[in-house]
Order: C-alpha cells, then sequence, then structure tokens
C-alpha cells in the first residue's frame, strides 16, 4: 500500500473533482441527443461560462478515467516479473506523462468547434418535440454539432483505455497465477496479493457502472435519436452518485482506509460523548 496509495489518492481527487463539478458547480440539464443544453449549478452564478464549465467536466472525467490506469499500472510495475519489465522501467513515466497530458489533448479542438449559437438553436428546437416553455426561455448553449469528430475522439480515448486496463489486470491475474503455481512466493503472500489485485477490480468496475450506464443511454440516444428528458435526467442523477460509490467502496474493501475510518468515527462518538457528559454536569 505505500506506493499504491499516492495513485489512490490522485484517482480519489479526480473523481471528486468531476462529482463536485457534475452535481454542485454545473448541474447540467442536457437535450440529448443533442449536444446541447444549460448549467443549473452555482457557477453560472459566478460568471463562469458554459463552455468553460462543459470543457472542465470532460477534462474530470478524462482524467478520472486515467487515474484508474495509472493504480493498475502501478500495481502492474510493482508486483509483475515479466521478461519484458526491465524495459517497462524506462518507459512507464513517459506512459503516464502521455496519459495525462497528450492523450486528452483529443478534446482541446471541441472549444474551437462551438457553433453560431443563433442558428445552431434553431436548428436544435426544429429537431426536438414541443419542449416546456422553461427550456425556450432558457440559456440553452449548443456545444457541438460535428458528431463525427466528437463521437470517433470520444471512441479512441475509451478504447485505449478499456485495452490498457484489460492488459494490466490480465497480467496482474496471470503473474500472480505463475507465481503461485512455481512456488515463488508464500500462499499468504499470494492471499495478500490476490486481496489487493481484487479490492482495486471491484474499486475501479463497481463505481464505473454509474458512468458507463448513463453514458451508454447517452450514446445510444446520439446514435438512434432518442429523446426522453426524465431518462437523461435519471441517467445525469445516477452519473453523480458515482463519486460517493468510489468513496464506499474504496472504504469497504481496503483495510488499512477502513481501519482508519473506524478509528475516526470511535473518536468523533467519544468527544461527543465527552462534551455531552461536561454539559451535564455544568448544566
Amino acid at each position: 500500500m505505500s506506493t499504491v496509495k499516492w495513485y489512490l489518492l490522485n484517482m480519489q481527487f479526480w473523481i471528486i473533482s468531476f462529482d463536485v463539478t457534475l452535481g454542485f458547480l454545473s448541474i447540467p440539464f442536457m437535450l440529448i441527443p443533442r449536444l446541447a443544453g444549460f448549467p443549473l449549478g452555482v457557477a453560472s452564478y459566478f460568471g463562469i461560462s458554459t463552455l468553460s464549465q462543459t470543457m472542465m467536466m470532460i477534462y474530470f472525467l478524462a482524467f478520472t478515467l486515467i487515474s484508474i490506469i495509472a493504480v493498475f499500472e502501478n500495481r502492474f510495475n510493482a508486483l509483475c516479473t515479466f521478461s519484458f519489465q526491465r524495459h517497462w522501467k524506462f518507459w512507464r513515466r513517459p506512459f503516464l506523462y502521455a496519459h495525462f497530458i497528450v492523450l486528452p489533448s483529443i478534446f482541446v479542438p471541441f472549444a474551437f468547434m462551438v457553433p453560431e449559437q443563433s442558428e445552431a438553436l434553431r436548428r436544435v428546437f426544429q429537431n426536438l418535440p414541443c419542449l416546456p416553455k422553461y427550456i425556450y426561455e432558457a440559456p440553452v448553449f449548443v456545444f457541438n454539432e460535428n458528431y463525427v469528430y466528437l463521437v470517433t475522439s470520444v471512441v479512441i480515448f475509451c478504447f485505449t483505455l478499456l485495452l490498457e486496463l484489460i492488459f494490466f489486470v490480465s497480467c496482474l491475474l496471470t503473474n500472480t497465477l505463475h507465481q503461485m503455481n512455481s512456488r515463488r512466493i508464500s500462499v499468504r503472500t499470494f492471499q495478500i496479493q490476490k486481496q489487493l489485485v481484487n479490492a482495486l477490480i471491484i474499486q475501479s468496475f463497481l463505481p464505473l457502472t454509474a458512468l458507463g450506464l448513463p453514458m451508454l443511454y447517452a450514446w445510444m440516444s446520439v446514435m438512434f435519436d432518442y429523446y426522453n428528458q426524465r431518462c437523461m435526467n435519471i441517467a445525469l442523477v445516477i452519473c453523480s452518485t458515482h463519486g460517493f460509490f468510489s468513496t464506499v467502496v474504496m472504504i469497504s474493501v481496503h483495510k488499512p482506509y477502513r481501519n482508519v475510518f473506524i478509528r475516526l468515527m470511535f473518536s468523533a462518538k467519544k468527544w461527543y460523548d465527552e462534551k455531552k457528559n461536561e454539559n451535564i454536569q455544568f448544566g
């Protein structure tokens, strides 16, 4: 845990950043299948443009997914003993730098592909069914009308990370089983490594469902030009629970974090009981 804890902290930082932006700062009201909507969060009251809020959410989500890959790469580098890893020791830092700097750069053109709003709004409302009056009166922002580049960029980004995740998980499982069968590690060490790998898989995949299901629904809506505001709102609510599930899973599956959390809870209860007794004595 000594090395992976900083990677877990980095992952949790990006998860919290994304969730705070999605569920508090921006709170997007999206008119999927059109790439349009308007924010309901507090950021708008401080003069932050809708485009800036949108790009913040995109990049926080991208860094959240990249940080998950970084956690598994750390475990791959620390635990695996494949022959090719002597070369990986050199390439791992450029690999991580490329992911946090180069890979997200494919989203930069989004900021320069925003259409002229008056004509874009007219086309959006023409292609949607009759909407409530408050939507027509809202500051609706059309983010993009070039579906080809947007979908291609997202697919390349997600597919790249998915392949890397499958590679690292497969290597971790294969290496652990190989070491156990060749008796290079003890049964206790095997159990510790197995518990840590399982914990990382659970921590990554369970919360990702809170992101994956809404994203899948949005993608299907765009592909089939399907509009259902109620379902889209539910999807965004599910997406906003990602940070909650991630935190609960982290505390549940990692014993050191769980022990610290329990100790803090008991310390808080002890402090509360002491204050309560002091008030009774002097009351």
